[in-house]
């Protein structure tokens, strides 16, 4: 049987398969890790390694995501090549950019004596980890690193399918979630001394990965009613993590609350205080997998909702990670654009935030119709144009390496709408207006950045005040933080079993709403 090495840094995984394998699935047998954000349907490209000899000559979708020059240098697609013999390759470092990373303090280096904890918000992109301080819950450090089970997909969806065609896979994607959580902890950099001193850890995350994690059945997330297999809490989950934690640490897994809406939810419940809100409120967790919360002041609705991996930058034509040198806002100057990146980088692709900025601006200069459709005006007609397949598409950079198209923006649309129904049918079923709203807060990596003008200018949320919208980053992991108590996880109990859950499949007026929230308008439906 032919021989695949991988390398990673300074990592190297040698693994058998049979003569005629994908590269992709050897590389996921080595569980180093690789990003094939279409699950390997060879439509994003995006899976590209370093390959010396041993595979089958590049197909036509190899030829087509390849430049000549990366061919030369025996760049392949993972999710292409096949394995004829004896296979060495190299993985590029994954770097991941993540505004959960950051440092509160210093107190657990100053103060030996406090024992210590960790929270960790599983998420479906980025792992996040959280230090805290045992005796208070101060968060005093927090770092983070990509999901790992990315190999089999950027959406649950794709790993669901994936773990439940074969045992091997579920198995692989177990081992990979742990892969990732422990790659999470080391990015916090701890030296074995701090290490000893945790004594508690809370891993929260949506249900997929919940259930991944646990090794959980995952049938009944396949089929509806989509509802988890078990929703109580795990309050011991040490032999699922055995070896990443101190042994003497209690490891815990919150309760989830129901359907696709994990504990990770239930963790943003808690750190926005929905158990004792001042009013109505609303908070609404982007990404993949959206989660919209709401409560009219007493009652607690919750709902999630398949965006899309727009947001995360996938499946659109110059979609990026959000990685140095991607866009994250756009200015329209005159006929140019302008660009904040990440690291003041030359702009790579597009982020969730970029996306939704630039659709925000064209739609306000006139290119993009309130239905979507792009259209010429006389500012941008240099840089308006089809492609060979009648494509139409607007040229972002003067090199033409990076052009929003009409696909992308029919994307961004329906994640959009996805949101806007799910946030309008909750709303509805408390009876609340968009003028009653307190609070509304947008959190997860994608939402702790995103542009509060081109949120409320496209119509993703209903028309709030816009004093009334907040970001942050972070609402799920420090929502975790808070679990580490006896009291925080009597809380995460307490909120699971009052928060209900609306089955959004179920509501007769979802598809209209959807349908009339595809609108690019501020007050957001057609």
């Amino acid at each position: 049987m032919p021989k695949v090495t991988v390398i990673y840094g300074e990592k190297e995984k040698t693994v058998n398969v049979a003569t005629g394998s994908l590269l992709g699935d050897a590389i996921a047998a080595t569980e180093l890790p690789l990003e094939q954000p279409c699950a390997g349907r060879g439509t994003c490209g995006k899976c590209k390694v370093l390959a010396e000899s041993g595979l089958t000559p590049p197909d036509e979708v190899e030829l087509a995501n390849l430049t000549p020059g990366e061919l030369a240098v025996h760049n392949r697609l993972a999710c292409r090549a096949r394995v004829q013999g004896n296979v060495k390759v190299s993985l590029a470092p994954i770097v991941v950019y993540s505004n959960k990373i950051f440092r509160a303090g210093n107190r657990h280096k100053r103060e030996k004596d406090v024992p210590l904890g960790l929270a960790i918000d599983f998420g479906t992109t980025t792992v996040a980890a959280f230090l805290t301080m045992l005796d208070n819950g101060e968060v005093v450090a927090g770092g983070a690193g990509l999901n790992q089970q990315t190999v089999y997909g950027a959406d649950v969806i794709s790993r669901l399918a994936a773990a439940t065609e074969n045992q091997v896979n579920a198995e692989r994607l177990h081992k990979l979630a742990l892969a990732s959580i422990n790659q999470a902890v080391d990015s916090l950099k701890l030296s074995p001394r701090i290490r000893q001193r945790i004594k508690r850890v809370t891993i929260v995350g949506n249900v997929a990965m919940h259930h991944m994690l646990a090794r959980l059945p995952l049938d009944t997330l396949a089929i509806m009613p989509f509802q988890p297999h078990a929703s109580e809490s795990i309050p011991d989950a040490s032999t699922l993590l055995d070896g990443i934690f101190p042994a003497n640490a209690k490891i815990t897994l919150p309760p989830l609350i129901g359907g696709f809406v994990g504990s990770d939810a239930l963790a943003c419940l808690a750190f926005f205080g929905f158990d004792a809100p001042n009013g109505p409120m609303a908070a609404i967790d982007l990404g993949t997998n959206g989660e919209v919360l709401v409560t009219d002041g007493e009652r607690i609705l919750t709902a999630s909702t398949a965006a899309g991996p727009a947001f995360e930058g996938v499946d659109i034509s110059c979609g990026s990670r959000a990685i140095d040198g991607a866009i994250t806002k756009v200015r329209l100057n005159g006929g140019n654009f302008e660009f904040d990146t990440i690291a003041n980088e030359p702009p790579v692709g597009l982020t969730g935030s970029g996306l939704m900025s630039i659709v925000c601006e064209l739609r306000r200069a006139g290119v993009i119709e309130p239905s979507g459709r792009l259209v010429k005006q006389p500012l941008l007609a240099n840089r308006i144009g089809q492609n060979d397949e009648g494509v139409s598409f607007v040229q972002l950079t003067t090199d033409g390496q990076l052009s929003l198209t009409q696909f992308d923006v029919r994307e961004l649309q329906k994640a959009k709408g996805a949101i806007r129904a799910a946030v309008d049918i909750l709303m509805r079923q408390l009876g609340l207006k968009a003028e009653d709203m307190q609070r509304v807060i947008l959190t997860g990596s994608f939402g702790g950045q995103i542009d509060i003008d081109a949120v409320l200018g496209l119509g993703m949320i209903p028309p709030v005040r816009y004093e009334a919208v907040e970001t942050t980053p972070n609402g799920a992991g420090l929502g975790a933080a808070i679990f580490l108590s006896d009291e925080g996880f009597a809380l995460a109990e307490s909120l699971a079993a009052r928060a209900e859950q609306v089955e959004l499949d179920l509501d007769a007026d979802f598809n209209m709403r959807y349908v009339e929230a595809l609108s690019l308008t501020p007050d957001g439906v057609s």
